[in-house]
């Protein structure tokens, strides 16, 4: 399947500049978690059996949310754009934490969505988030070049409706009423020679960005 690392999710063995990795770190260890876009539950095992999570798990693919069943309290299969799925989430509300991995991108309406999770967080509650960086200096050579290709994976995927920059991923989660706590970034390789010069440019450098904020 698209979104599963085939065999047991073990951050440890990841590149520690790695998006899972950091993202999966910034969890609070027993916590309510609401995990939107939970696949087929590879991350959900890990917060349930690692950070000894409570894990409540929302997929739009019926046959993903089916694996991940064994790894969460319960699976809701919906989809986020639907307000329907939101009313089931409201009834296991509130949570803890929400975490959403390379979700917003798949959004008709993520401005709308940001203000839905914070409705099902508890006071002072986190989200935690992850994008892909439209502004990345490969996406920027590539457009350079004239070239804007979809793909069956990554920043150009071919089911991504909205795209973020460094800046305008932290201005929609501030927007939205959230608290922003920690922001990083995944350059996935980033540029060999010049990863000295580039990091203090994030905006050009990151490949992937992870957010940690808290709701007021």
């Amino acid at each position: 399947m698209k979104y599963d690392y085939g065999k047991d999710f073990n951050p440890a063995t990841l590149e520690a500049s790695n998006i899972d990795r950091q993202s999966t770190a910034l969890v609070p260890e027993n916590s309510k978690l609401l995990e939107l876009g939970c696949a087929t539950g590879f991350m959900s095992k890990y917060f349930t059996q690692v950070k000894k999570c409570q894990v409540y798990g929302i997929e739009i693919d019926p046959e993903m949310a089916k694996k991940a069943a064994g790894s969460c309290e319960n699976v809701l299969v919906g989809n986020l754009d639907q307000p329907s799925t939101w009313d089931k989430i409201f009834t296991i509300a509130p949570f803890d934490v929400v975490f959403a991995s390379a979700i917003i991108e798949h959004l008709k309406d993520p401005w709308r969505t940001l203000q839905l999770i914070k409705q099902v967080l508890k006071p002072q509650g986190v989200l935690i988030m992850t994008t892909s960086n439209i502004a990345h200096w490969r996406m920027r050579l590539k457009l350079l070049l004239g070239q804007w290709a979809y793909q069956p994976y990554g920043t150009l995927d071919n089911t991504h409706l909205r795209f973020f920059t460094y800046v305008t991923f932290q201005q929609a989660i501030a927007q939205a009423g959230f608290l922003i706590k920690h922001v990083a970034i995944d350059p996935a390789g980033g540029i060999k020679y010049l990863n000295w010069l580039a990091c203090h440019f994030p905006n050009f450098y990151a490949h992937q960005m992870i957010i940690k904020a808290r709701k007021p």
